[in-house]
């Protein structure tokens, strides 16, 4: 059976609404269904003779990018093979040190701590592999670029939008979220408010991101309401209240603060793009930030926000700059290989020294993305993604003094760096889903516009 273009576009999307809507597909269940679905759907690519040169024409348009990944996902591979532990001596002694120091009476380890997580990793970077060859395919054209930024915004409007109301009503259990941490804040199927926050922020970005494209294809000088209602910016405008909305009652500090970051990006592009500080897209934004975030700021209550800012307990923030001296600590005792993906929360019942008077004091992570990584990876694996990086960039700036260019590596290279920003307190980018969906967002920089 084959397929056309618009049924694999939709595929792409049904499969994202899956892996997203869920927890974030947190569970290790839910990342296998993931999974099987991008590999679905990159077989049903290629039974499509069109979709399979273009992939395969993006591949070689992008050969050191992808041959670099492909590198990466070999290095994880390597990670959860079995060794002899004499190898494991030779390669990583302080893996072999820990290791006979817990007994582990088998003849045969892995070089990482705890495989059976690190594999559910390998599992999402071959799911990153997958989307950054068949997405700039799928959406190579403006007006497909266009259905699949408006269609993040509804996503994120409609998980808003639940997750509002269900806050509103006491935040009840449901499915398999327990709510039990976060009675008063907005996280709808999510279990956490900052890894909810970030999705609705990067939802916020692609809505965004669509007005960007529809000025810049309508050639937009001047932007009237009457014109807002005859096209689906009107409804974009609409969604992006409910996502202020539901990134606001969070409550989550990094979310709310990244948010901002956003939207002063892309104030800052559209001076770029239309060469005076007040234009159609900037008047869009300024009013965002007046009524989306100020106003409904005081209509929700922007009291218990300055309150997570203003009275947080000194003992709280010790505890997390505690964790990140930890992970830091851990990626020198593991510095070359890491200790695998997945495994901190292994790593910290084995070394870190719990107090006498706390019971279940358990942590999965770092509360910071880039040290987590560092202690997961090694050396050797934050080598190879700085080199994936490189490449990245070198793509999205090729050709940069075109439109379609210029907005891509600007607006790209700021969620970057939000994204980066947001990292050292947060661990969001270590929730599955959204990773997923960040890379759907930077396959926009893949696509080939010298074929438009």
């Amino acid at each position: 059976m084959i397929l056309k273009k618009n049924v694999l576009q939709n595929l792409f999307l049904i499969i994202l609404i899956v892996t997203l809507s869920f927890n974030a597909s947190i569970n290790p269940l839910l990342i296998q269904i993931a999974s099987i679905n991008f590999i679905i759907l990159f077989f049903l690519c290629l039974k499509n003779d069109e979709i399979k040169e273009r992939i395969k024409e993006n591949y070689l348009n992008n050969k050191f990018f992808f041959i670099f990944f492909f590198v990466y996902l070999s290095y994880l591979v390597l990670k959860i093979i079995p060794f002899p532990l004499s190898l494991i001596e030779i390669l990583a002694p302080n893996n072999y040190n820990l290791y006979t120091s817990i007994k582990i009476d088998k003849s045969l380890w892995s070089l990482s701590i705890d495989p059976a997580s690190s594999f559910f990793g390998l599992l999402n970077c071959i799911n990153f592999f997958i989307i950054f060859l068949i997405f700039p395919v799928l959406f190579n054209r403006s007006r497909y670029l266009m259905k699949f930024l408006f269609f993040l915004c509804v996503l994120g409007f409609c998980h808003a939008a639940f997750a509002t109301y269900w806050m509103l009503i006491g935040n009840p259990s449901i499915f398999f979220i327990e709510k039990i941490h976060y009675l008063n804040a907005s996280t709808g199927l999510f279990v956490n408010r900052s890894v909810f926050g970030t999705f609705l922020f990067l939802c916020a970005f692609s809505g965004l991101y669509y007005i960007v494209i529809y000025f810049q294809k309508n050639q937009i000088t001047n932007f009237t309401f009457a014109e807002q209602l005859k096209s689906k910016v009107f409804f974009i405008r609409i969604f992006i209240i409910f996502l202020s909305i539901g990134i606001l009652t969070t409550w989550s500090r990094a979310a709310n603060f990244s948010y901002i970051l956003i939207l002063f990006s892309f104030l800052f592009y559209s001076k770029i793009s239309f060469k005076k500080y007040i234009n159609p897209l900037s008047t869009v934004i300024i009013f965002i930030l007046i009524f989306d975030v100020c106003v409904m700021a005081v209509l929700f209550g922007n009291a218990k926000l300055i309150e997570r800012y203003t009275e947080t307990s000194l003992l709280r923030e010790t505890i997390r700059f505690d964790l990140q001296a930890f992970g830091l600590e851990q990626f020198k005792n593991f510095w070359l290989f890491g200790y695998g993906s997945g495994a901190f929360g292994s790593i910290f019942k084995i070394f870190y020294p719990i107090p006498d008077n706390s019971f279940n004091y358990l942590a999965e992570h770092t509360h910071n993305d880039g040290v987590e990584l560092l202690g997961e990876i090694g050396l050797l694996g934050v080598s190879i993604l700085l080199l994936i990086l490189i490449f990245y960039f070198k793509i999205i700036l090729k050709e940069i003094n075109g439109k379609k260019q210029l907005r891509r590596f600007t607006l790209l290279t700021l969620l970057i760096l939000i994204l980066f920003i947001q990292s050292f307190v947060d661990f969001s980018l270590h929730t599955p889903g959204i990773p997923i969906l960040i890379v759907s967002i930077l396959s926009i920089g893949l696509i080939n516009y010298e074929n438009q």
